[in-house]
């Protein structure tokens, strides 16, 4: 049996230089009520990628730290995220009581804000045992308006960008 890593309570597997990773074996639980719900159905692509590649973020962190999530706009852009279309698509996933953004206000230096934390709403949060579950309050009329009020918004971003392009 390898040795007791007194820091993170890993083993070693006895070969130098590898220690077991806990954090490559973390799961999130995604139960069937929320994968049937009318704020998961209605989630369209990009959103489906910010929970993603939050879900990432929160297992990099051995499945810890839900509400202490930090994710960079640089880090959804390279998931596949439009950069026009972030802040869009968080508020809707707020709206859709699947996430959390927590905002920070102020400017730090010039035009840099304060990073943003994320909270996952179907993960139990650090500290706590069980989630919160916002999308749970979400009526599938309500979730339709708030998709088609992002996919009106997104219409009226590409026609701007447009007419500024011509």
């Amino acid at each position: 049996m390898g040795k007791l890593n007194e820091r993170d309570r890993s083993r070693t597997s006895g070969k130098t230089g590898e220690k077991k990773r806990r954090w490559m074996e973390s799961f999130i639980p995604m139960r069937l009520e929320l994968l049937l719900s009318p704020s998961w159905q209605s989630c369209p692509r990009p959103l489906v990628r910010v929970i993603e590649r939050l879900c990432i973020e929160h297992l990099r962190h051995g499945g810890q730290n839900n509400g202490e999530l930090f994710v960079a706009y640089t880090q959804f852009q390279a998931y596949g995220v439009s950069k026009k279309s972030i802040l869009r698509t968080l508020e809707l996933g707020e709206k859709l009581g699947l996430i959390q953004v927590m905002r920070e206000d102020g400017v730090i230096k010039g035009d840099i804000r304060p990073a943003n934390g994320y909270r996952l709403t179907f993960v139990p949060e650090k500290g706590k045992l069980n989630p919160t579950d916002e999308w749970k309050t979400v009526t599938k009329p309500q979730a339709e308006k708030l998709i088609e009020e992002y996919r009106i918004e997104a219409e009226i971003a590409v026609r701007a960008k447009r007419k500024v392009a011509a």
